[in-house]
């Protein structure tokens, strides 16, 4: 995709459906809006506070010369490389739960980092191959600068390999484990992609504030419901607030943007077309160009009355996502809010199905007595007191025994 969109986390857009890919010919379909939402629902602050913690407890820390692999292995809570590939593993499992689409996006930028000494280091293999050097450094420079680069490139692919699979160990990391490596370059790097992971975390953190602030003005109002004409109010936004929006716009000098083929879904075989590709290290910025991209096509967006959260309704009348909301039976907003209702409903009719039963009865009683004005004025109070015994056993506020109880005709 060229050397400014290689091994970088890209997405582009068709209509409402988005793709995600980090850099070779295969991309995940989501729909438009995941990001946006992934980043809402995930609670970044917690991930944030910890990766901190764990960066203090080591600043400073000497790792030593001679110790090894196993050695360090053999006190996991002191070893900064597990301690790091547990941190990622935690972290990437929550956000893969929360939101797939994000997990692909963070997935896709941790590949970046864990590639880049590679990349960092093609300018020196190339002068040492070329015989023109470039760099500024003197030839015994380069050959030191690639020695070092080479460390880290291996102790990078060491630790994705462990931070993806952990807690086992990969194959690679088994054979460096038996030949008792020593692992002081592997404890530097893991210390580096800390500061990696740290600085996403704490940029996604606060763009989530901005994000949420911007959908309030744009998508989804305070009250839940979807915004009329978003592109609009987006326009008036950017012409009219010059810090929320500027702050955010910024963001979009990290994006690289690339004209690109693609072979999209439903074309017959050998047909191709044309896509233009987004490609960025800070991914709120990718996500800001999803949101942009939900306002000009007028999305609406509402907040679920069961988890609180943004969602695409289906329609006007569309109360609840489709959220996995009960983990226990795998049960979303919506399936959970039908379940309540008909709970409800069942409860109501209970309760009216003895109403009309004590009323019919009361009502017979009266026939019974025609012209006994005394009875028909008991009857009536009767009837009030009933009906808003219902309301109070409808809304929860008694028992079905008391509501019996309490309409019990005299």
């Amino acid at each position: 995709m060229g050397d400014r969109m290689r091994g970088k986390t890209y997405v582009y857009f068709n209509g409402k459906t988005e793709y995600i890919g980090t850099g070779g010919e295969e991309q995940t379909a989501y729909p438009l809006g995941s990001l946006v939402f992934g980043t809402l629902d995930v609670d970044w602050e917690p991930y944030l506070k910890q990766a901190r913690a764990l960066r203090r407890a080591y600043t400073g820390v000497d790792f030593g010369e001679t110790c090894t692999m196993p050695q360090r292995l053999s006190e996991p809570e002191t070893c900064v490389y597990y301690q790091v590939a547990e941190f990622y593993h935690n972290m990437s499992l929550s956000v893969k739960t929360v939101s797939p689409a994000f997990f692909d996006l963070l997935e896709g930028y941790c590949l970046a980092v864990w590639r880049a000494y590679d990349q960092e280091s093609e300018p020196y293999l190339e002068a040492l191959a070329s015989g023109v050097n470039d760099t500024g450094l003197s030839r015994s420079e380069v050959h030191q600068r690639l020695i070092h680069l080479g460390n880290q490139a291996i102790t990078g692919n060491i630790m994705e390999g462990y931070c993806r699979s952990f807690p086992a160990y990969t194959e690679q990391m088994k054979y460096y484990i038996e030949w008792e490596t020593e692992d002081r370059s592997l404890c530097e790097t893991a210390l580096l992609v800390l500061d990696y992971f740290i600085n996403f975390l704490k940029k996604i953190s606060a763009f989530q504030k901005d994000l949420r602030a911007l959908i309030s003005v744009t998508l989804c109002g305070k009250d839940g419901q979807p915004l009329s004409a978003p592109s609009v109010r987006l326009l008036k936004l950017a012409e009219n607030d010059g810090e929320l929006y500027g702050r955010c716009s910024r963001m979009l000098d990290d994006v690289h943007i690339k004209l690109q083929q693609y072979i999209p879904e439903g074309i017959k075989k050998g047909g191709i077309a044309a896509a233009t590709f987004y490609a960025s290290d800070n991914l709120p910025a990718l996500v800001f160009l999803e949101f942009q991209q939900m306002c000009a096509l007028d999305l609406r967006v509402a907040r679920c009355e069961n988890c609180g959260r943004l969602f695409l309704p289906f329609s006007s009348r569309t109360k609840y996502c489709d959220r996995v909301c009960d983990e226990d039976i795998g049960a979303s907003c919506k399936e959970v809010a039908a379940r309540e209702k008909y709970a409800a409903q069942v409860k109501a009719d209970r309760a009216r199905q003895l109403y009309q039963q004590l009323r019919n009865k009361y009502q017979m009683r009266c026939a019974r007595a025609q012209g006994n004005a005394k009875m028909r004025e008991d009857y009536n109070k009767w009837r009030d007191t009933a009906q808003k015994a219902m309301v109070k056993y409808q809304v929860g506020e008694m028992s079905f025994e008391q509501f019996a109880e309490s309409i019990q005709i005299p």
